[in-house]
């Protein structure tokens, strides 16, 4: 998304400037930094894009927690309670408002339905976050800066690409938006949730979903803050069910 990597990521604002006064910066500075970068990093090959995503048995369990099924074990008919449970994540719940949770838009298991939970992890590799931290040890803090955020920005995108992937496999990537702008403001049915983000601020919870995933097959670790590495890593759960929006707590 180009849009989001020169105005979010690089800080290339209009503010007060005028509409021609801003194509200006935009050709002279933003564009040609942009082209250089792309191909900068694919000659040295800077981005080793890798990804994991699976689909879990789950449903959510008491008030807010949704709880994920062993796939190898599994049956549906199994009572909840002889069912192996592999993996459990607890969500806040809004004190206002809607009261909205997570776990609210997981099949409930008193209900006897079992749904499909999403799990996805992205990472451009190791490779992308030292070149970016040589940069920074270089002092070349405006090269740190733009490189910090490409790699930042196409992580994003790639977890975009495995999220389209993941609702063509569940057979609802039938309601996504043709614009793509519209597409990146959630023009799509469910939500992709990652840890650290308002509905879902515990990070610990990572630990649990990079298991799922064996993250390790692909280089991702978490740090002792349980911080993903490398840096330029994402990973979230991804909930189909057409009412799941971002919201916060």
């Amino acid at each position: 998304d180009e849009f989001a990597l020169l105005r979010s990521r690089w800080g290339f604002a209009q503010g007060q400037l005028s509409d021609a006064e801003f194509e200006k910066v935009l050709q002279e500075k933003a564009v040609p930094t942009f082209e250089r970068l792309r191909e900068q990093v694919i000659r040295e090959g800077t981005m080793h894009p890798a990804a994991l995503y699976g689909f879990f048995p789950a449903c959510s369990r008491g008030a807010n927690e949704i709880v994920v099924y062993a796939p190898e074990t599994f049956s549906r008919d199994q009572s909840p309670a002889k069912r192996e449970v592999i993996a459990r994540f607890e969500f806040p719940r809004q004190a206002n408002g809607r009261q909205l949770c997570i776990a609210d838009f997981v099949a409930h298991e008193s209900t006897g339905l079992v749904d499909v939970l999403g799990v996805q992890l992205v990472t451009m590799g190791h490779v992308a976050s030292q070149t970016a931290h040589a940069a920074y040890a270089d002092s070349q803090f405006s090269e740190y800066f733009y490189l910090h955020g490409l790699s930042t920005e196409l992580t994003e995108a790639y977890a975009e690409l495995i999220h389209a992937q993941i609702r063509r496999e569940l057979g609802i990537h039938g309601r996504d938006a043709k614009n793509k702008r519209a597409l990146f403001s959630q023009g799509y049915q469910g939500s992709r949730y990652s840890f650290g983000y308002p509905a879902c601020p515990d990070m610990e919870l990572n630990e649990p979903l990079l298991k799922l995933l064996k993250a390790e097959d692909i280089g991702v670790t978490l740090s002792e803050s349980h911080q993903m590495v490398p840096e330029q890593s994402t990973s979230a759960l991804v909930i189909h069910h057409h009412q799941a929006r971002y919201f916060s707590t």
